[in-house]
Formats: C-alpha cells, structure tokens, sequence
C-alpha cells in the first residue's frame, strides 16, 4: 500500500511540474522584505507592494443557501492584481474578492 501512495504522489508531483502553463497557488508572498498573506485588504497590499503591472475588475453573483428553499443572492467584488517583476522573479497573481486577498498564484517568470 505504501508503494501505491509513492506513486500517487509522485504522479501528482510530476503533472505540477510538467504543467508550466499552470499557476501554483501559495498563501502568502514575500515583497521585497515585507510579506503580503490572504486576508489582507487591497489598501494593505498597496501600501507593502506598490502598483501592480496589471489590475482588472469584475463582479461575480454569489448564491448562499440558508434553509431549505432559502436562497440569498448577492454581487460581490472580484479585483484581480498582477505583479510582473522582471525575468528574474515569478509573476505574482493576487485575487481579492470582497475586499480581501483570498488567492496568491505564482505563474512563469516575468518578462
């Protein structure tokens, strides 16, 4: 059984690292000297990181179930920023939605 679990891993290991198309998730980023972790707001991720190279915008429809046959809708802001840093360093993308950092995705190096 031991060996089936090795294998496994090493099958998921090995499509993380073919896939260079892929961004690999992380929880917290380290901007220069100062590190940026999910739940942060915009405003604080500004303030530590500076301008990010790209930012877009958008509004997703959030539907929560309350109780049987209770639903409540609502819209809810969706920033998304890149940080390219140059060839040197992987480009960083942070996902804030209702005003905190929720997701930290590392991508290819910048350019």
């Amino acid at each position: 059984m031991r060996r089936v679990g090795c294998m496994v891993g090493g099958l998921v290991l090995a499509a993380l690292l073919g896939s260079g198309s892929a961004a690999l998730a992380v929880t917290s980023w380290q901007c220069g000297a100062r590190l940026v972790g999910t739940g942060q707001s915009p405003a604080d991720v500004y303030a530590l990181c500076g301008e990010p190279t790209e930012r877009s915008f958008e509004t997703e429809l959030v539907t929560l179930r309350l109780g049987r046959g209770i639903y409540v809708s609502r819209a809810v802001p969706v920033e998304r920023w890149t940080y390219d840093r140059g060839s040197r360093r992987l480009v960083r993308y942070l996902t804030f939605r209702d005003g905190r950092l929720v997701d930290i995705d590392e991508g290819r190096h910048g350019y």
